[in-house]
């Protein structure tokens, strides 16, 4: 068993509600493995207000764990494969989602890019203070950066052969391998958003292993035996990579220091190079 909590707040049990709908979706129609939601005592699905010492409040879901395990280092192409498949599973349970579901997610996409971006810009303009360890230089490069990706973006071709409901955050350590099925776990940043984007966020952990480029045709097969693949699927994906690394340098830029994990100003300043390879590829 594992709980999902959440500050209670406008929106917090419509989030816990609309996650359980869409576990239920992927799990009950579709024979997924994915956590699935459990009821409590008085057979609701969402907790009343919990109170903490502090004085926050909090909503909680009770879930199944998912049987498996995570392989890091031990993920080679025959994972991966499966890897793929689960995923093209999951985004063509869209082709039959609870009508209305996507309209209670958030767009992962617009939202995450603005508020970096309008962090950037008032960097840039010196209308904000500068986070210790980034320099004006990295500020700038990191707002082009946000430029260029937007601009890609915004070519990419639309419909529903290339978007809805998605993971966001569908790495190896979020999955789950058994003898006979591949599960994923942590849906709790589910989003509308392109579905090159999960597998981005798959390939995107392993691309600097060695022959990382097996991995990387193993997952697309896999994808294919399941969904096949839309025209133009390897510059969306390679989009996706960027905007990947780019939503990492917003989350390093939130930290209360940037030397909090030793990677972070590495990070900030290799964006752009990153980003520029990919758009390019």
């Amino acid at each position: 068993m594992q709980l999902r909590l959440v500050h209670e707040g406008p929106d917090s049990v419509d989030r816990l509600a609309s996650e359980q709908v869409w576990l239920e979706h992927l799990a009950g129609r579709h024979h997924l493995a994915v956590p699935v939601p459990r009821a409590w005592s008085d057979g609701s699905l969402i907790s009343p207000r919990l109170m903490h010492r502090d004085g926050s409040a909090w909503h909680a879901s009770a879930f199944s764990w998912v049987e498996g395990r995570h392989l890091d280092r031990g993920l080679d192409s025959a994972q991966m494969r499966r890897a793929g498949a689960f995923l093209a599973h999951m985004h063509r349970a869209n082709e039959d989602a609870p009508a209305g579901l996507a309209d209670r997610r958030p767009v992962w996409w617009i939202p995450r890019l603005f508020e970096l971006a309008t962090t950037l810009r008032d960097i840039v303009q010196q209308r904000a203070m500068l986070p210790p360890g980034i320099s004006p230089a990295v500020a700038a490069e990191l707002r082009r950066t946000h430029d260029a990706i937007a601009v890609a973006h915004a070519a990419l071709p639309d419909g529903a052969r290339y978007a809805g409901l998605v993971h966001t955050d569908a790495h190896w350590q979020n999955l789950r391998f058994g003898d006979q099925r591949v599960g994923l776990v942590d849906f709790e940043d589910f989003a509308t958003g392109r579905f090159m984007l999960d597998l981005a966020c798959l390939w995107g952990k392993v691309e600097d292993r060695p022959h990382s480029d097996r991995l990387l045709d193993a997952m697309l097969e896999g994808y294919d035996r399941v969904s096949p693949l839309p025209t133009g699927h390897l510059h969306d994906l390679h989009v996706m990579l960027a905007f990947r690394r780019f939503d990492y340098a917003g989350w390093v830029l939130s930290w209360p220091r940037l030397d909090l994990h030793a990677w972070g100003p590495a990070l900030l300043r290799g964006v752009g190079r990153y980003v520029d390879r990919h758009l390019t590829s």
